[in-house]
């Protein structure tokens, strides 16, 4: 009965199963902190580049131009077609 906890290789098992266990939380706890640090220095990154536009000499004239207004997105609907069928009129065109 006792042979089952005490047999070498069953030991050996729960141990490199607990290993693996460790092994699998370290790296989801350094992929996390991966990401963390890759969007810090995204944002420093923004950061320097704006520094710079602002430490750059600026224009003659300092009067702030007036922005255009942003256009949004042209969303326009697909029209059918008269004829039905366009590719039989388009090889009489070509043929004739």
């Amino acid at each position: 009965m006792f042979k089952r906890f005490l047999d070498p290789a069953t030991i050996y098992l729960r141990r490199a199963q607990r290993c693996m266990d460790e092994a699998r939380m370290a790296a989801l706890e350094h992929e996390s902190a991966a990401e963390h640090h890759a969007a810090l220095a995204r944002m420093y990154r923004e950061r320097v580049a704006r520094l710079r536009l602002e430490m750059s000499p600026e224009p003659q004239d300092s009067r702030p131009l007036a922005e255009a207004p942003a256009q949004g997105p042209r969303v326009m609907a697909l029209k059918k077609r008269e004829d039905a069928q366009p590719k039989a009129s388009l090889v009489q065109e070509m043929a004739g």
